[in-house]
């Protein structure tokens, strides 16, 4: 209390509410198609436009920019006790998901079956990837520190292309046997490439990470590498000590893809806030790449 009444806030401790600050909203429109062919073919179609306006980011409330250094970039003098505002953005980010999907039932074979694919193109001025200002801000490539531009979303999946079916067989005495696959692939998480260290800005020592893009490049121009797995799931299903009782046991594996062979499954891409130096290889993400097998038994009365 004592610092910031004698102006010395430190650490970037003092934030503010832009006095002009307005409720982000954002405009969605969804439309939807359903078509069963003669063959009894469910064939969906589904668009999603999401459009922003006032979107919320957070910006130094106390830089002026004073000229510009080589490549362009601009340079900034802090003239204010240094400080973090939560303000809106200018520009209005879009986020356009394109849908297509094919079900099919085989009931003389037990068998029924889904596929999809999916397109999103998601655009944002700031991630807001944490909960603080100052991480906020930070956490995120820019050429520009103090800019307000649209670029593709951290959270961005451009391409993913699924598949599910089910088998199921009765095995008599009220018995039923359900085998259960679920198979996805999809493009990786968007990423930036930045240049080594801070080599441009003078007024702060908390951008001095991989946060700064070449000239020319964009925030999450480059997508890692594709991903994909098949689960399973087996269920038998059983009459109770009533009538009225039914119970179960289950199997579920977990990346059956990589139980069968350890280089399957496996997914790669890299680290937070994915804002990366050149020569920096993917990560394995261990929990995403690992199989894993679960048994369990429910009984309802």
């Amino acid at each position: 209390f004592d610092d910031v009444a004698g102006g010395t806030g430190d650490n970037f401790e003092i934030n503010y509410l832009d006095p002009n600050f307005e409720l982000p909203s954002e405009l969605k429109v969804a439309l939807g198609v359903t078509y069963l062919t003669s063959n009894d073919y469910t064939l969906t179609a589904d668009l999603l436009y999401t459009e922003s306006k006032d979107s919320a980011m957070v910006m130094r409330g106390d830089l002026e920019q004073v000229g510009t250094v080589p490549g362009g970039y601009p340079d900034y003098d802090s003239v204010r006790e240094p400080t973090f505002v939560l303000t809106n953005s200018g520009q209005k980010a879009e986020s356009k998901t394109l849908s297509f999907g094919v079900a099919k039932d085989h009931p003389d074979l037990g068998i029924d079956w889904t596929a999809g694919y999916t397109y999103n193109d998601a655009t944002d001025v700031q991630p807001m990837t944490s909960s603080v200002a100052f991480s906020n801000y930070q956490n995120r490539a820019f050429f520009d520190p103090q800019e307000d531009i649209v670029s593709t979303s951290n959270y961005n999946i451009r391409h993913r292309l699924t598949l599910a079916g089910n088998w199921r067989k009765p095995l008599g005495n009220n018995m039923d046997l359900t085998v259960s696959l679920y198979g996805s692939t999809n493009s990786g998480r968007p990423f930036s490439r930045t240049v080594a260290g801070n080599p441009i800005y003078n007024f702060t020592p908390f951008l001095e990470g991989e946060n700064v893009l070449p000239p020319g490049r964009e925030r999450n121009d480059l997508e890692g590498s594709w991903w994909g797995k098949v689960d399973m799931r087996v269920n038998l299903d059983f009459p109770g000590l009533s009538p009225e009782h039914r119970g179960s046991v289950f199997l579920v594996v977990d990346n059956l893809t990589n139980l069968l062979n350890d280089d399957w499954g496996v997914l790669k891409q890299h680290n937070f806030p994915r804002t990366v130096e050149l020569g920096t290889q993917e990560s394995r993400i261990g929990d995403a790449s690992r199989y894993e097998i679960r048994f369990g038994a429910s009984y309802d009365f």
